[in-house]
Formats: C-alpha cells, sequence, structure tokens
C-alpha cells in the first residue's frame, strides 16, 4: 500500500460512510451518485502525467479507491470492461483516458 493510501485511511477513521463519501467527492473526484438500477454505466478519468512511473502510481490509487470505497455507492468496478486510450499533448504532457463501467450491486 503506498503512502498516499495509508495517508488517505488514516484520515478516514471514526468518519461515517457519509462523511466517507464527502470527503472522498471533494478530494479525489469520486462521486458515484445515481440512481440504482440494472444498468452500466460508462465512464471516464483522465490521468496526466510525465513518466510511466507517475501514470502507474496514478493508476494504482485510482483502482485501490475504487476498490476499497466502491462499497460506500453500492457499485462494482468492472475490469473487463476497462479501456485506456493515450495520448501527449501539444505542451508535451502525456494523458491516458480510463473509460471504465460500473454496475450496482451489494
Amino acid at each position: 500500500m503506498t503512502n498516499k493510501a495509508e495517508l488517505l485511511l488514516t484520515s478516514l477513521k471514526g468518519k461515517t460512510d457519509e462523511e466517507k463519501r464527502e470527503i472522498l467527492a471533494s478530494k479525489y473526484n469520486l462521486n458515484w451518485n445515481w440512481a440504482e438500477g440494472p444498468c452500466k454505466i460508462w465512464l471516464a478519468r483522465v490521468f496526466t502525467y510525465c513518466t510511466a512511473d507517475e501514470l502507474e502510481d496514478e493508476l494504482d490509487f485510482f483502482f485501490f479507491l475504487v476498490n476499497k470505497f466502491g462499497y460506500l455507492w453500492h457499485i462494482c468496478f468492472n475490469h473487463e470492461d476497462t479501456v485506456f486510450l493515450g495520448c501527449t499533448c501539444p505542451c508535451g504532457n502525456k494523458q491516458t483516458i480510463l473509460y471504465y463501467t460500473i454496475t450496482f450491486g451489494d
């Protein structure tokens, strides 16, 4: 587990689920508040980085967030529906767009 993940877990100790959702939404842009139903929802997340190590760290942390806290919104992250699209911006930064799906479950 990364230091970033450990710090987050420490900061969330003793918080209610509602407080955790608020913190994750404001600090990490995680907010999966949709009406639950049988549908699959496609989402995208953009990662901007300079090195492959930075991208790996950001992806690892995002997957940690989804897998550790998805229960707060009763969502299931569908790894098999994950698609990556990468590019290099004119300014020299690299970006990878992660397209992924969630479904609702227990």
